[in-house]
Parts: C-alpha cells; structure tokens; sequence
C-alpha cells in the first residue's frame, strides 16, 4: 500500500473522531493530529497549497488551545490568519489553492470560537471548502474524510443544540 493511501486514511479516522470530542481543548487536539496526516497526504500527492494549509491548520490548531484560558493570547492567534494569503500566493495551484484558502479562513474564524456552536458551524463551513479542494485534487481518502468529518460535525453540532435546549427548559 502507498504511503500517501496509509497517510491519507490515518487521516480520514482522525478526521472523523475528532468532531465528536466534547470538550474544546480535545477536538482542537484532534485536529492538529487529522492536519498532520493530510498534510504530509496532500504533500505526497503533489498538492502542495493542501500540504501547506493543513500544516497551518496545525499550527493554528495549537494556537487556538490556550485561548479559553488566556484570552489576551489571542494576538498571537490572529497573526496568524495573516499567513493564509501568503501561502495562497506561494504555493498557488490554481482553484484548488483558492478552496483551501477559503477552509484555512473558516478553520481560523472557527478556531477562535470558544463557544463550541459556534466553532462546530465555521468547521462545517471549513469542510466544505476542503470538499471543493479535494475534488479538484483529486484527493479520494480528502473526499472520504470530508464526507465522514461533515456527518460527526453536523450529529456533534446537532448534540450541541438539543444539550442546549435541554437546559434551556430546566
């Protein structure tokens, strides 16, 4: 089996578990494990604006952890953003670079939410994006993974808003 396939469908469990983690400090956890797969899957396949993006979604990933207990490190957070249309403009692929810009935005945005709604509605957008990429790269463990990651998102989003509900009526 190839490296890229192995990588690619480490990818696609991470990306389907992490989603269902409840607590923030887990999921954002999850995601920089799932980022590092694809990363190095995408690397393999020559999509190297994916390669690139998934590694800052690492990065930011792990930018974003200590924001719920230290809020004033969000300056660092957001400097961060500023790095996507750089790497849009080095590594640029044409369309594709385009979706996987718009995911890093979204993942970003999302990132920063210490509401958990809130962070699970931008990642639903973030998936999204990453499904227009991975058609045009031709990335079937991306598209399996997007498509796995998009039913945990929408079920853990769903779960967020009855639990809400719930403690709304008590």
């Amino acid at each position: 089996m190839e490296l890229a396939t192995v990588l690619g469908a480490l990818g696609i469990l991470s990306n389907t578990l992490w989603p269902l983690l409840k607590r923030r400090q887990f999921l954002l956890i999850g995601q920089v494990i799932a980022a590092l797969f694809m990363c190095i899957h995408f690397s393999l396949l020559n999509a190297y604006t994916g390669s690139v993006v998934m590694l800052l979604a690492a990065l930011q990933a792990s930018l974003a952890i200590p924001l719920e207990s230290h809020p004033k490190f969000k300056s660092v957070y957001l400097a961060s953003i500023l790095l996507t249309p750089v790497v849009c403009w080095f590594t640029w692929q044409g369309s594709a670079s385009i979706f996987s810009s718009l995911a890093l935005i979204f993942f970003c945005i999302g990132n920063l939410q210490i509401n958990l709604k809130r962070l699970r509605i931008f990642l639903l957008l973030c998936i999204f994006a990453w499904i227009g990429h991975n058609i045009l790269v031709s990335s079937y463990a991306g598209l399996i993974s997007n498509s796995l990651a998009l039913m945990t998102s929408m079920y853990s989003l769903i779960r967020e808003l009855k639990l809400k509900r719930v403690f709304e009526y008590d």
